[in-house]
């Protein structure tokens, strides 16, 4: 039995230069291969450890199909900690309920959901950090970009040590660790 990490890693061995991601930012579709998905999955995943994740935490993700949506639950289940996926049809009473019943730390959100959160989130006190896929205006203090994450993880994995120490923890996750919570509308 493998874990998803070890599924993606051998895809990504095999693969590298084959487009993994598509998606269509401007008019016309893009694509992201293998090899540079991992890249931003690493980028990311060592931005969450230096943010203070560490593996069992759990993190909510809110949003539409995205490539950032893959590279977010990707970066989650490399720190060890669990995604907590949440249907974007949700209210925000039902977000609120979700957020504060599973435990999640910080939250990963696109501009429209996030809407959703603004009469709910001070009711949700265990979220620290809320990472923004989509650029906002002002950010609060507990407000990061996505890519601000990568930045912070791509600069954190520059020296070696760092690499190794990540290396060493996303290679101990096992197929038995859990990978999301999942809520059902039943």
């Amino acid at each position: 039995m493998k874990s998803l990490i070890q599924f993606f890693e051998e895809s990504v061995e095999k693969f590298s230069s084959n487009v993994y991601l598509w998606e269509k930012p401007n008019d016309k579709y893009e694509g992201t291969t293998y090899g540079e998905t991992k890249k931003q999955v690493y980028e990311f995943a060592a931005g969450l450890i230096k943010l203070g994740i560490k593996k069992g935490d759990r993190l909510s993700l809110i949003s539409e199909g995205r490539n950032s949506w893959v590279i977010g639950e990707l970066g989650i289940l490399y720190t060890g900690a669990m995604n907590v996926p949440l249907s974007v049809k949700l209210n925000p009473e039902e977000i609120k309920f979700r957020i504060n019943h599973s435990g999640s730390k910080m939250l990963l959100v696109s501009s429209i959901q996030a809407q959703k959160l603004k009469e709910i989130i001070s009711d949700c006190p265990a979220i620290e950090k809320i990472i923004h896929f989509d650029t906002q205006q002002e950010y609060a203090k507990n407000e990061i970009h996505f890519n601000e994450v990568r930045k912070i993880g791509r600069e954190w994995l520059d020296t070696p040590a760092h690499m190794t120490k990540f290396e060493e923890l996303f290679r101990s996750i096992t197929p038995a660790d859990f990978a999301n919570i999942c809520y059902t509308s039943g």
